[in-house]
Order: structure tokens, then C-alpha cells, then sequence
């Protein structure tokens, strides 16, 4: 289910992490601003003049909040007690500090597949009984 405009928190409304830096805030708001001027061709046809209109005011709300460090506390405070924040984790490993690489193993090519489907005759045994000289 897609949220309405109005349910989205300031992070969210300008893509940021709660950890974001004041120039983050910055420039997410410059980009948000470029997303939904009038005329954009990014939400072309896909709000409507009020839908971005409401948009617009909300991105400036989320600006207003955001930029001041006491009012983003107070704001930050608010949403925990709506629901705790887990920060996001990455889908891959940013770090190979402790990761151990064991040896690959050797590649096997079409000589060892030959040999291991025809091996080798052992020699024939000679089962006579030595002659006596």
C-alpha cells in the first residue's frame, strides 16, 4: 500500500537518514525542490497541481524542522515515540577488515576428468610359479 503525502515523515519526504548532516538536509532539499517545481517534467502528469502544491509546503515544513538542531531533536524525539528507529543495513559488506578468504581450489580441467574416466591399467600380474634353475 503506497502512503499518502501527508503520512510521510521529513526523512522520508526528502530521502535522508536520520543521521543526516546539515549539508545532506541541504542538498536533498535543493533536490526535492528541482523534483517538484512547477513545470518539472519528473512528476509530469503524475500528481496534480494541488497534489505538488502540498508537496512543496511539506518540503519546506520538513526544511524548516530539519535545518534548526532543536527543533529536529524535538522532532527526532517525537517520531521515536511513534515507532523505534532501526537504521538500515547494507545489502552488501562495506568492510573485509575480518573477513578470511580461504584458497580456492585448483580448477580441475579436461585432464584430470580423462583420467579419473579411463585411469590407468595396473600391469599384469604373473601368476606362474618361478622356474627352478
Amino acid at each position: 500500500m503506497i502512503k499518502r503525502v501527508e503520512d510521510w515523515n521529513y526523512y522520508e519526504l526528502l530521502n535522508l537518514e536520520r543521521t543526516a548532516s546539515q549539508d545532506e538536509i541541504w542538498e536533498s532539499y535543493q533536490g526535492a525542490l528541482a523534483t517538484y517545481q512547477p513545470g518539472s517534467l519528473a512528476v509530469y502528469s503524475l500528481v496534480t497541481e494541488e497534489e505538488r502544491a502540498l508537496i512543496l509546503k511539506r518540503i519546506q515544513e520538513a526544511f524548516q524542522t530539519l535545518r534548526d538542531p532543536k527543533t529536529r531533536k524535538d522532532y527526532d524525539l517525537a517520531l521515536l515515540k511513534r515507532a523505534p528507529y532501526y537504521a538500515p543495513k547494507a545489502a552488501f559488506r562495506k568492510s573485509i577488515g575480518k573477513m578470511e578468504i580461504d584458497e580456492a581450489p585448483p580448477k580441475k580441467g579436461r585432464w584430470s576428468w580423462l583420467k579419473r574416466v579411463f585411469p590407468r591399467r595396473k600391469a599384469a600380474v604373473d601368476l606362474r610359479p618361478p622356474e627352478d634353475q
